[in-house]
């Protein structure tokens, strides 16, 4: 991707959104003058971007300087299961405001993360005998320990790759399960 998005969107995106709080008015404020901030730090470089916060989230649209246009969805994206091309565990919930969408050019790249009421070693187990009949012909990084697993399923064919980790939830049961797949954008027909 020509749009280097950790050159600018992370640590210009945590400190406007962190201000942005008290009343609906100080967070209406607040919203438009981060939007701007951030709009002013990508385009500095000669990318054209409008930024849009609102409902827990932030969406970026634009131009980066080579003409190349790019669209991302932090926090509220909204993705399904067939979108994201990898299969939600039975019964995990979405956790709000933590779904994001980046397409820069011909590449996309979707996260997603679940909450499961199940622990952690049993949805490991599950999405290691769902994936198991798509990982033929592929490069396969499949680590596990006490807490979870990471498994990195990448297909140089496509240029794709993706990344399902569990994780046991911190002093609670269950789960959290952080999905994403990296991928040529799909064409717009």
């Amino acid at each position: 991707m020509s749009l280097n998005i950790t050159r600018f969107a992370l640590p210009t995106l945590l400190i406007p959104l962190a201000l942005a709080g008290c009343g609906k008015v100080q967070e209406a404020a607040s919203e438009k003058a981060a939007e701007k901030m951030i709009e002013a730090t990508i385009n500095k470089d000669g990318s054209n971007a409008k930024v849009d916060i609102q409902g827990g989230g932030v969406k970026v649209a634009g131009t980066d300087e080579k003409g190349q246009s790019f669209n991302m969805e932090m926090g509220n994206a909204s993705i399904s299961e067939k979108d994201l091309g990898i299969p939600f565990y039975p019964g995990a919930t979405p956790v709000a405001n933590q779904s994001s969408r980046f397409v820069n050019g011909g590449n996309e790249m979707l996260q997603v993360e679940l909450n499961s009421p199940d622990d952690a070693k049993k949805v490991s187990d599950w999405y290691r005998a769902q994936l198991k009949g798509s990982t033929e012909g592929k490069m396969v990084m499949d680590q596990s320990d006490a807490q979870g697993m990471s498994m990195t399923i990448t297909d140089s064919k496509t240029e794709s790759s993706m990344i399902i980790g569990v994780k046991a939830t911190d002093g609670q049961p269950g789960s959290t399960i952080s999905l994403v797949h990296s991928r040529k954008a799909a064409a717009k027909g």
